[in-house]
């Protein structure tokens, strides 16, 4: 059972991720070049909290249709935030025909590139492709389950 819920749900996401490329290829290229930095940090007035707190500084540039992002703020693990230095880099074709992901870790001199040919991926796509390995189903099947969420409609920038 969860051998197909997993299987379902990496064919879903994977077919919704190559179908949104092209949109948002065009949408990038429509989109002028631009450089922005954002600093953000939670604080609270309760003593100590606040040194549990993240903050990162988010260095975004776009140009053409490539965007790169660097950020240090990674997850948080055993109670703390872990830092390190990544970027990732999307760069596509302006006709959409294919796509890069590209994750630059920084610490330990790591590139990691995902490219996507959108039309070969799609007409690749099967149910039956998306088999989970064994060790992923035995690991849903022995941890806790987890959501995040992030609700995107409130969030508002203001210069």
């Amino acid at each position: 059972m969860v051998h197909m819920i997993l299987q379902h749900r990496d064919y879903q996401q994977t077919s919704m991720t190559l179908g949104g490329v092209p949109e948002l290829l065009q949408k990038i290229n429509e989109t002028p070049d631009f450089y922005v930095e954002m600093k953000w940090e939670f604080t609270s007035w309760v003593p100590l909290v606040s040194r549990v707190c993240p903050s990162d500084v988010c260095r975004i540039w776009k140009s053409g249709a490539k965007l790169r992002v660097d950020i240090t703020l990674l997850g948080f693990e055993n109670m703390s935030w872990e830092r390190g230095r990544r970027s990732l880099i999307f760069k596509g074709e302006d006709t959409g025909g294919w796509a890069e992901l590209i994750e630059i870790n920084h610490d330990d001199k790591f590139v990691t590139t995902e490219r996507f040919e959108i039309s070969q991926h799609m007409k690749r796509l099967t149910l039956g492709s998306m088999t989970p390995k064994r060790k992923d189903v035995e690991r849903r099947l022995t941890s806790p389950i987890i959501n995040t969420c992030l609700d995107t409609k409130n969030i508002a920038f203001e210069r």
